[in-house]
């Protein structure tokens, strides 16, 4: 009897803030921010809608994409400003919640380390006037997932998991946007043929969230199998449709990995894990250069022409050998590291105005980013700044892990969405001196998740009467 009165007294407590956060819930503050936020997201996606069709040679490519970077762009600094205040308003509470929790110090210091040393590098910058724009954007985006991680998130039920709900939402309204303004006039014919792709449209930005709805349905509907396979069936296809052939890897490897953690010891667990790997490896190979995938490439392009065409979308087996032109834009950009490789250029400010042009020559090609963040991150703030973005990085996944041993489902999400973002981190064209929303997604969810509460699952017992008040919370 008393052994059970001090497990009640114990759960009490804890089933008092999951009526509290109810609440929060369903007031009128929860409600107009995630309004905002939607808001917000359309206005992120505007520039999407908006993109006109110019023909461009090389030059003018290069002299227009040096041009926006010089000026930026007015619709990208109202959204940045506009998702720091959002994130500021619950900035404070976001403070006082992460001066309670300690687990949360040693990714605070690497990730403040990492700051000052990015501000250090305007000293000896190639461009003052970039580097400081684009140091401003980080400390903007990090005020907004500071806020609304820490902040915002961290008072509702699930934390992390309704993030994971919130940009499930997101990559539905992108494929609205896309079905709206770039697939009206699609005829049935142009999927089919091997050359088509969206034109005009950096498919990033639609692949992304894409990207990340997919590991959230699959997390979100566990338990629910015809939602989850709904979701990731109409997200899978257009992720299909939008031929992004990397992304697509990055995810089934993310995915598959997040699935053998979910799963239940078996062959199937087993099954995911070792597919998930060699995805994984994959990833790691491109990463570094793709010798594995091109010597496999050049010994199966014989007996599989007709397949090497789509996947090259009709432009040859060079498109493939060259990784899409990433390897002669990397062999240009290796002599400029090596100016200074240890402290780099400045943050954010090799691809100044004076450079894309000729790179450009070198590549054959108009390239804004270097495609692969770990060598754009040591062109701007050199090897140091790598070494101490990626303690961070790592630093931040082992404590998902150890939130995992509780909290399997919540743990594993932001897990898998930062590995996700390392994966397009190491081969597309984000970049964190710009404003992308992988690292928007993987930031929130990741301070959402360590202001979770305090000695959570103590006792076998305590921990079931707590989620039973979750979920009473939820049916309410």
């Amino acid at each position: 009897m008393n052994t059970a009165l001090n497990i009640w007294r114990t759960a009490a407590p804890r089933t008092a803030s999951f009526r509290r956060v109810s609440e929060f819930e369903r007031s009128n503050s929860y409600r107009l921010t995630c309004i905002a936020l939607t808001l917000w997201w359309i206005a992120f996606l505007y520039p999407l809608i908006a993109a006109q069709h110019v023909e461009e040679d090389l030059r003018s490519g290069a002299e227009a994409t040096a041009q926006a970077t010089s000026e930026g762009s007015l619709i990208n600094q109202v959204i940045v400003l506009s998702f720091a205040i959002l994130g500021g308003l619950y900035l404070p509470r976001a403070l006082r919640v992460l001066r309670t929790r300690k687990e949360v110090l040693s990714p605070l210091y690497l990730l403040g380390a990492y700051l000052l040393w990015a501000a250090a590098t305007i000293f000896w910058t190639d461009d003052v006037t970039l580097s400081i724009r684009r140091l401003g954007i980080l400390i903007l985006s990090l005020i907004g997932v500071l806020g609304l991680g820490a902040g915002f998130y961290s008072q509702t039920r699930e934390r992390s998991l309704t993030i994971a709900r919130h940009v499930l939402y997101a990559s539905f309204i992108a494929i609205v946007v896309l079905l709206l303004s770039r697939l009206r006039d699609l005829h049935f014919s142009d999927l089919l043929s091997p050359k088509w792709m969206l034109k005009d449209t950096n498919t990033l930005f639609y692949i992304f969230p894409l990207a990340y709805g997919i590991i959230s349905a699959l997390v979100l509907h566990w338990s629910a199998r015809v939602k989850q396979l709904a979701s990731l069936s109409l997200l899978g296809i257009v992720l299909l449709l939008l031929k992004g052939r990397t992304q697509l890897a990055t995810t089934a490897a993310v995915g598959l990995l997040t699935l053998s953690r979910l799963t239940k010891p078996s062959l199937m667990r087993a099954t995911c894990f070792i597919l998930g790997l060699i995805f994984s490896l994959q990833q790691i190979d491109l990463a570094t250069g793709g010798w594995t995938f091109r010597y496999c490439v050049s010994f199966l392009a014989e007996s599989s022409s007709s397949l090497l065409s789509y996947l090259t979308r009709g432009r040859g087996l060079d498109d493939l050998l060259s990784l899409d032109g990433r390897v002669p834009l990397w062999q240009a950009l290796w002599p400029y590291f090596y100016e200074h490789p240890f402290i780099g250029h400045g943050f954010g400010a090799f691809w100044n105005q004076n450079r894309f042009y000729g790179i450009s020559l070198e590549a054959n090609w108009v390239a804004p980013t270097a495609h692969n963040g770990f060598l754009e991150e040591m062109l701007g703030t050199g090897v140091i700044g790598l070494v101490l973005f990626l303690a961070f990085w790592f630093c931040s996944m082992r404590s998902n892990l150890r939130v995992a041993r509780q909290d399997k489902r919540a743990g594993y999400l932001v897990f898998g969405w930062l590995l996700l973002f390392l994966f397009l981190y190491s081969t597309g064209g984000i970049q964190l001196s710009s404003f992308e929303s992988p690292t928007l997604f993987s930031l929130t969810a990741l301070f959402a998740l360590l202001t979770g509460p305090a000695n959570y699952s103590i006792h076998p017992l305590t921990d079931r009467m707590t989620r039973t008040g979750s979920r009473s919370c939820t049916t309410a």
